[in-house]
């Protein structure tokens, strides 16, 4: 990283300016302009929404990104820095909400995204990063802009210089503590690493100083390592998900028939078979007394069921016995 480079970061962060009562971005040098979608009526170039003029912004950095000798061979980089800033000028904005897919859709509006679709899709995965986690990355970002040019400008104020570098560790391990989950973990750590590698060199270049060198906080690794750890804990999660324990795997034979006194479990250690064993010795009362509490209450109910049905036979024969001598009685009458 030159300081050419930090300054047009620095340029663009001072000439793109948010009026938080308005509400509203306005681009204070009309090189922006050049990038804007729009024409007036006097032919002149003009951004007339807050999203053309963040876009004509971010544009005019990737260009004069470009256009810098010793840095046009890490476009990706560059691109990655770009974005950091982009981010963080979206974010004074509380009106626009920064989602996944907000940066590209933003810039996808300017008529100048065709000239660098290609690296703008390339980082479009980094664009999904969360803007608080992208936040953190911007203040390395500009930490380490800050120690360059207090390097640079008095080589014999060595404190200071060793100070700047200390608030870049500070931001560093900052970094790794807010680490971002593991869809998101590849993206944030080339990032990341990108930016410990210019550090590095400034450490290097001014060797002399003894720059404090960037660590990660005790217990963790540095970010390529802690990704790694991230995403196997989602491979594990997901995994347990879709393949649970198989009961029927336990403490069966490998040909299929029945084990002999020699073969032992696999699945199961020696140390706990005795509650596997007792559980149904437990659990067989309990079934037993709920099964003799069911069976004699089921027969006391037939059998109270069977001599209701007896008494009602015995009614409807009494009544059939009944109505027969009460025919009986009125035929003789009437034959009298």
């Amino acid at each position: 990283m030159s300081e050419e480079l930090c300054g047009a970061i620095n340029f663009a962060d001072e000439k793109v300016v948010f009026d938080p009562g308005s509400q509203k971005y306005t681009l204070n040098d009309k090189i922006f302009e050049a990038y804007c979608s729009t024409t007036n009526e006097d032919g002149k170039k003009e951004c007339d929404s807050n999203g053309l003029k963040l876009s004509s912004a971010f544009m005019g950095l990737i260009e004069y990104f470009k256009s810098i000798d010793n840095e046009n061979s890490e476009d990706d980089k560059l691109t990655q820095y770009a974005i950091l800033w982009f981010s963080y000028k979206i974010s004074q904005n509380s009106n626009i909400k920064l989602l996944k897919d907000t940066m590209y859709d933003i810039l996808k509006q300017n008529d100048w995204f065709g000239e660098h679709s290609e690296s703008i899709e390339n980082k479009k995965d980094t664009m999904g990063i969360h803007y608080l986690y992208l936040k953190n990355l911007y203040e390395l970002l500009k930490g380490i802009c800050n120690t360059i040019t207090i390097c640079n400008k008095n080589p014999s104020n060595i404190s200071e210089c060793q100070e700047s570098g200390n608030k870049c560790a500070i931001s560093y391990r900052s970094c790794l503590i807010s680490f971002p989950w593991e869809e998101i973990c590849n993206p944030y750590c080339r990032v990341l690493s990108n930016l410990k590698n210019d550090y590095d060199k400034i450490r290097e270049k001014y060797k002399s100083y003894n720059l404090p060198e960037l660590k990660p906080p005790e217990g963790l690794s540095d970010c390529n390592d802690e990704c790694f750890k991230q995403n196997k804990r989602y491979k594990d999660m997901i995994d347990a998900q879709n393949h649970p324990i198989d009961d029927s795997k336990i403490g069966t034979s490998t040909k299929g028939s029945l084990p002999d006194s020699s073969v032992t479990t696999t699945n199961i250690n020696n140390g706990n078979k005795l509650p596997y064993i007792a559980v149904p010795f437990i659990l067989l009362p309990i079934i037993l007394g709920i099964s003799y509490k069911y069976l004699t209450h089921g027969r006391r109910k037939k059998s109270n069921a069977k001599k209701k049905m007896k008494a009602i036979i015995n009614l409807c024969d009494e009544n059939k016995t009944k109505k027969g001598v009460k025919n009986a009685f009125i035929e003789k009458n009437q034959s009298e």
